[in-house]
């Protein structure tokens, strides 16, 4: 579905992210799927019967990325749909997208939402900061 080149940059993202919360001992799964597949895990999981651009399966309930319990461990599953960042994309780079769409799953691995503003905004902030730290 993605070139080896491009799924291997946008994991070396996330390790590069990981490290810049001190958690490189800490690991991720990340799956690069279509819009059917994710839209069945999201009715599965979510009862949200809609594609959607990535889901997070946590192993661990975390609260924040400084929590200790998020050291050293598998935090769980990364699901981005490359169709739906194909779309979502739109006059951006997708390399830029997918590495977007990850953070923000690896964000949610480590316990932040967005369905509250202060949630969102504290969301937002975490996510542009490991993007901008982590660009290559």
């Amino acid at each position: 579905m993605l070139p080896p080149p491009l799924r291997r940059a946008l994991a070396a993202r996330l390790r590069a992210a990981l490290r810049l919360l001190y958690r490189s001992r800490s690991q991720v799964t990340l799956l690069f799927t279509g819009d059917a597949e994710i839209r069945a895990l999201n009715r599965r999981y979510r009862q949200l019967d809609r594609a959607t651009d990535v889901l997070s399966f946590h192993q661990q309930e975390l609260r924040g990325e400084t929590d200790p319990a998020g050291d050293g461990v598998f935090l769980g599953d990364i699901v981005v749909s490359v169709e739906t960042a194909l779309r979502r994309a739109s006059g951006r780079r997708l390399p830029g997208e997918l590495a977007r769409i990850a953070v923000h799953g690896l964000c949610h691995l480590f316990g932040h939402d967005h369905h509250r503003p202060a949630q969102a905004k504290a969301m937002r902030k975490l996510e542009n900061r490991l993007l901008r730290l982590t660009r290559g």
